[in-house]
């Protein structure tokens, strides 16, 4: 039964990643995130035994700035997944790096209700704030979301790597 309780419970982490730079005025920003991960999912129900139920996370995306001569605002968009098929906003997927097969579906969201989707603008909703004159920085929540009942997934660390791109509005 060991090998039955790995399948059914295969770890999952997500990476988002950037390490990306933007000039504002005489200042600079980068925004940057340690990831989100999502634990240990169960992808299979049984009646009055096991349970498969949406798996959620949150993570922290940080912006920080230096030098910034005028205030200022900013946005920060979310590119698609590196995985599956459409657009790669309006579902995410995962890979699974140690078994290969299904690709595990998930999605990042702006708030905790779930409602709006992080993308890039056109699809989904941004992360944004204002910049104040001098050094600063501001820390946003995001809300992950993996959906119950993924059955054709396989055992093992499931991963994306997700790119962000931050706009300065003057």
């Amino acid at each position: 039964m060991t090998g039955m309780s790995r399948w059914l419970r295969p770890a999952l982490a997500m990476v988002l990643g950037c390490s990306c730079a933007g000039v504002v005025l005489a200042g600079s920003c980068t925004v940057n995130s340690m990831g989100i991960a999502f634990g240990s999912y169960q992808p299979f129900g049984f009646p009055g035994k096991l349970s498969s139920t949406d798996r959620t996370s949150t993570a922290s995306v940080t912006v920080s700035c230096v030098g910034i001569a005028s205030p200022a605002s900013y946005s920060i968009a979310l590119g698609g997944s590196l995985h599956g098929a459409g657009n790669g906003i309006d579902v995410r997927y995962m890979l699974n790096t140690t078994q290969g097969g299904a690709l595990m579906a998930y999605n990042l969201f702006t708030s905790a209700t779930y409602g709006t989707v992080w993308g890039n603008g056109s699809i989904g909703g941004l992360l944004g704030g204002s910049l104040p004159v001098g050094d600063s920085q501001q820390t946003h929540t995001v809300y992950g979301k993996v959906p119950a009942a993924q059955a054709a997934l396989r055992a093992g660390s499931y991963a994306d790597n997700v790119p962000m791109t931050l706009t300065y509005q003057p």
